[in-house]
């Protein structure tokens, strides 16, 4: 009787196999594809949805861009969270972005919407947050310096951030600093 692969077997194969062909082919260029993750301190326009005074979360960021599919301009896909003592905020946006490279320096611009989530603590005993998604739009922008070939750090990334959750609308700033992993760079 003949050997006789199962499909289950060959689905896993196939991942595999796709993997070291393209990356023994020289005819290929991988696209550039910047990851970025750090800390992000959102200021959130909490009087909006009950609070008395705006609250200062503490959070990540994480978004991934491919920064030239046309010259300058690029496309960001971006997730960030912030969190306090009663309240976590999301934000998952998605957007095109502009960037200008001066030797070690990149200088970025973007425009991204999306969604936002907010969680609202509160003490009862049949519930213990309620939720509201809503939509998000952000203007931003910042600057990364380049330390080595793959890897730059970006001190600033700056977000005013409007989103609207809970029927009302809120006007936010995130604040961001972390580092950046540039794949398919040259």
């Amino acid at each position: 009787m003949p050997f006789r692969p199962h499909r289950s077997s060959l689905v896993w194969l196939a991942p595999f196999f796709l993997i070291f062909n393209s990356s023994f082919s020289c005819a290929q260029k991988l696209p550039e594809i910047d990851a970025y993750g750090g800390y992000a301190f959102t200021r959130l326009n909490s009087p909006s949805i009950g609070f008395s005074n705006d609250s200062n979360l503490n959070g990540g960021i994480v978004s991934f861009t491919a920064p030239h599919l046309y010259e300058e301009l690029g496309l960001t896909i971006s997730a960030s969270e912030g969190y306090g003592s009663q309240l976590k905020v999301y934000n998952f946006l998605v957007g095109p972005q502009f960037s200008f490279e001066k030797g070690r320096l990149r200088l970025f611009g973007n425009v991204l919407g999306g969604k936002a989530e907010t969680k609202v603590a509160i003490n009862q005993p049949t519930r213990s947050e309620i939720t509201s998604v809503g939509r998000a739009i952000a203007l931003g922008g910042g600057v990364e310096i380049s330390l080595a070939h793959h890897i730059s750090v970006r001190p600033i990334d700056a977000d005013y951030i409007y989103s609207k959750t809970f029927g009302s609308s809120q006007n936010n700033i995130r604040i961001s600093a972390g580092l950046v992993y540039r794949f398919g760079k040259k």
